[in-house]
């Protein structure tokens, strides 16, 4: 099998952590001798967010709020992520990143430098009506329909633009319904992807 260097787009509660999980799992049974990079941008600045200092401080709120994490920060947090755990010869699956069309200057030299020049990009598309029963299931405080809808529709023009930098450097851009079971969801991503 060859080295994978994938990303997951999707709006909020399409499944993408679950299915980045599931592929994962995969990976390491029917390609056991290379270990998988998984960056997850939220769970990295959640983590940020918990530390006592300035930054943390300052970043809990925008995160509660369902905000968009400055450039600065969301690009050094996942850079030195990568700087720090890369190794040669190894799956990379990225989680939430990235968010927007500026952002992926990062990945294009990330990919240079790491000579990753297969990337695939698979964004899990689900109706903003099922994002939204999904997120109101969850009964989080700041899962609002109105905030959800906000972000539905800053994530979708911000997909788009993502979508359309992919097809400029030639990276490959799958889309999968994302309303199936999760199962089914999974079968589509790995045929997709050709690790069935």
């Amino acid at each position: 099998m060859e080295q994978q260097t994938i990303l997951f787009l999707g709006p909020q509660g399409c499944g993408k952590g679950t299915q980045l999980k599931l592929l994962a799992e995969h990976l390491q049974k029917v390609d056991p001798t290379r270990t998988i990079l998984e960056p997850a941008m939220g769970n990295m600045l959640r983590e940020l967010s918990e530390r006592p200092n300035y930054t943390g401080r300052l970043l809990k709120p925008i995160l509660a709020e369902g905000k968009l994490v400055e450039y600065a920060i969301s690009v050094s947090v996942f850079g030195n992520y990568v700087f720090e755990h890369m190794e040669e010869n190894q799956h990379l699956m990225i989680d939430g990143f990235p968010r927007t069309v500026e952002q992926t200057t990062l990945l294009d030299s990330l990919f240079r430098f790491y000579n990753r020049t297969n990337p695939t990009i698979v964004r899990i598309e689900i109706s903003d009506e099922e994002a939204l029963k999904r997120l109101l299931g969850r009964h989080r405080s700041d899962d609002t329909e109105e905030s959800i809808r906000t972000r539905l529709a800053w994530s979708r023009k911000s997909e788009q633009e993502i979508k359309e930098w992919a097809n400029k450097q030639g990276h490959r851009f799958v889309e999968i319904n994302g309303e199936h079971p999760i199962e089914e969801t999974q079968r589509l991503i790995r045929e997709a992807l050709n690790v069935a």
